[in-house]
């Protein structure tokens, strides 16, 4: 799922956009809908396009709109319609239609289209160079773009007429956590490459994240514990980075990645920080290879999905999921659907398992998280060295909706010699 402010939280930078802008004076309150075409090649992890207008008065910006959830449709490799739809704004007399985009890759775009509904009719309002046939690129402008690689038309892909316009940056150095060029790593472990990065110096600290998450999920995490800790930052199997084979997923078989990718870097224990998914793996790594973890820090984990542990909400949703994924054409083996079907079938943790824990664990949960709180209470209960932690007005993303609390917890916590 890529929302633009996903895109542009994990971009940690501005995002890019190509825009053209025409005049809608004539259509004050009228509904619009922008269409657009994009085909994306050697898409980082958290990259993407939507479509986007942005209302103006003259110059100023009254109102921006953007598809949330178009790259849902995305197809790797193939021609994606995307689109956005509507109001235009009483005061606005311009309207901006194009593209956001965000993160390294090859950005192909044609094809686009703004038609305008006003007093019962549809129009299509005219765009200039609407296909990029034209030998230049106006009146479509690019921007917010730090490492630009290549801009220009191209008759390499056409979704249709004979060119399209190409925004190559898939060479780009990136900064960015989980798509690091300068941090990121790769190891073979158990059969597959797991990707990681590493951050900062001293004892070590590895982190956990959720279910088809990435490294990325903990990037307001990352910067404070890097001061204390050497932060090895692991994508599991099938997710950000990493790859996986046809191997059952399991959170057993996740735990033993992690244990296996400690020994490749030669640590004989470190700190765990799992979250959601991660806390469950944290918990295996802790009971199936005990002298690899320090101390634990589990932040939303279950031991079971049940309505015991799980908002049955949530698993009716995943149910819809995965039945609306097989209907349009989506096969088991695809790693979303595989991941889905592990929230909804894994973990298989008996409580009183958690008594061969022997080290520390602050186990974390927010107070209105999908995690019911009688089993975070369980987990911490079974286990013979817990703290408990309630992050107050926050949810299941703790870590990103309170993450100057979230991180001292953590850092107090692993501070402590007990």
């Amino acid at each position: 799922m890529l929302l633009c402010m996903a895109l542009a939280a994990h971009a940690q930078e501005k995002l890019s956009y190509l825009l053209q802008t025409v005049d809608v004076a004539a259509y004050p309150n009228a509904t619009f809908e922008v269409r657009g075409q994009v085909l994306i090649e050697d898409k980082a992890r958290h990259g993407g396009a939507i479509t986007c207008a942005v209302a103006l008065l003259d110059k100023k910006t009254i109102k921006t709109y953007f598809d949330r959830y178009g790259m849902e449709a995305y197809r790797p490799g193939a021609w994606t319609a995307l689109s956005v739809s509507g109001r235009i704004d009483r005061q606005a007399n311009k309207l901006s239609v194009g593209m956001f985009f965000s993160g390294r890759g090859r950005y192909y775009f044609d094809d686009f289209e703004l038609l305008i509904t006003s007093k019962g009719k549809t129009i299509s309002v005219p765009l200039g160079n609407a296909g990029f046939e034209a030998d230049t690129l106006r009146p479509w402008y690019v921007g917010e773009y730090k490492e630009m690689v290549n801009v220009r038309l191209t008759t390499d892909k056409a979704r249709s007429g004979r060119q399209s316009l190409l925004i190559d940056n898939s060479r780009a150095e990136s900064e960015e956590y989980g798509d690091n060029t300068r941090r990121g790593r790769y190891a073979t472990v158990n059969g597959v490459r797991l990707y990681y990065e590493l951050y900062g110096a001293g004892e070590p600290l590895l982190l956990l994240h959720g279910n088809n998450m990435s490294i990325n999920s903990f990037s307001q995490q990352i910067p404070a514990l890097a001061k204390s800790y050497q932060v090895i930052a692991l994508d599991s199997r099938g997710q950000g980075n990493s790859q996986a084979d046809t191997t059952r997923l399991t959170y057993e078989l996740f735990a033993d990645d992690a244990a296996a990718l400690l020994q490749v870097l030669g640590v004989d224990s470190a700190r765990v920080l799992g979250w959601s998914d991660g806390g469950n793996i944290g918990l295996l790594l802790a009971m199936r290879h005990p002298g690899k973890v320090r101390q634990l820090a589990s932040m939303a984990a279950v031991l079971y999905n049940n309505d015991q542990s799980i908002s049955p909400k949530l698993n009716a949703q995943l149910r819809r999921q995965l039945t609306e994924m097989k209907g349009r054409g989506v096969t088991e083996a695809d790693m979303e659907y595989r991941l889905k079907n592990l929230l909804l079938t894994e973990p298989h943790i008996a409580p009183d398992a958690l008594a061969q824990i022997n080290v520390p664990v602050l186990v974390m949960a927010g107070e209105n998280d999908i995690v019911r709180r009688e089993h975070t209470d369980l987990i911490a209960a079974r286990l013979p060295r817990a703290t408990l932690k309630i992050f107050r007005k926050a949810g299941h993303d703790a870590p990103t909706e309170v993450p100057a609390e979230f991180n001292q917890a953590v850092l107090e916590f692993f501070a402590r010699r007990r």
